[in-house]
């Protein structure tokens, strides 16, 4: 069976940190890519750990073609694309992939690129790109891609990828209805062998005034997980305001209801 890698280059929510109290768990904001040994690179989110990303893919003799799939368009999702060195380099082959129709996609990423917010326009970048909307399963090489949407301020969607007996899902920025997931969301994350959810909020934090905000607590994760039957769970998305004390101590609740348990940090590995 084709091997799949998968990393994480960036692991933070909402906005970037840095200093001395996040070297652990990293301070760039959502990305992670998926290598496979077809040459095809799959890319989730866009945020600014898609800049570690891009550098990296620029070392590389062989160009891998480009698959971004764009959960949703919130800022801490995008804000690496307009750094990432493949963009500008004419032998990149992207194909983007969104909620969205393509003509939308593409008017939102101009919109963020261009204008008095960028220097230069998305569409006028030397890559050459593909758009389109995640409307039904899909196929590259081996991989299946499924998606169901999730409960979040402009929407947004969770993301399946199975290949064989295996498969990872991406579940992040979800504020299920009074704690109960979505059969869509449940079917998507059925025994799943990882299951990457977010810890924006802890249990306390979101009954003390983040209700509505768009995000659930670790709890809500652990409760997918758990009901979806998932073998493992990588918790990301942390909160800019826990540093790599409170999510080492976040883990360790974590542990007692829940294993096995990952803190999602840069650089991290997985081999399936």
């Amino acid at each position: 069976m084709e091997k799949m890698l998968i990393t994480f280059w960036g692991t933070r929510g909402s906005f970037p940190v840095q200093g001395k109290k996040y070297t652990e768990f990293g301070g760039a904001t959502i990305c992670v890519s998926i290598e496979m040994e077809d040459n095809n690179l799959l890319v989730i989110d866009a945020g600014t750990g898609l800049r570690d990303l891009g550098h990296f893919l620029s070392r590389k003799k062989k160009k891998p073609k480009i698959n971004l799939f764009i959960t949703h368009f919130h800022l801490d999702h995008l804000l690496g694309l307009p750094f990432f060195q493949p963009l500008y380099e004419a032998d990149t082959s992207m194909t983007i992939y969104s909620p969205f129709n393509p003509s939308i996609t593409r008017l939102l990423l101009d919109r963020f690129m261009g204008d008095f917010y960028f220097p230069v326009v998305f569409s006028e970048t030397p890559a050459s790109k593909k758009f389109f909307r995640l409307k039904n399963k899909i196929k590259i090489s081996r991989i299946v891609v499924s998606f169901a949407p999730l409960p979040h301020p402009g929407g947004n969607v969770a993301l399946r990828f199975e290949w064989g007996n295996k498969s990872i899902v991406f579940a992040t920025d979800a504020e299920p209805r009074g704690g109960i997931w979505d059969k869509k969301v449940m079917t998507i994350a059925a025994g799943a062998t990882y299951l990457v959810g977010e810890a924006m909020f802890t249990p306390r934090e979101y009954a003390k005034g983040k209700k509505g905000w768009g995000h659930g607590s670790w709890r809500s994760t652990l409760k997918l997980a758990r009901e979806a039957g998932c073998c493992n769970l990588i918790l990301t998305h942390w909160n800019p305001d826990y540093d790599d004390k409170k999510i080492k101590t976040i883990l360790s609740q974590i542990e007692r209801e829940f294993y096995p348990v990952y803190g999602a940090k840069p650089g991290m590995k997985i081999n399936l």
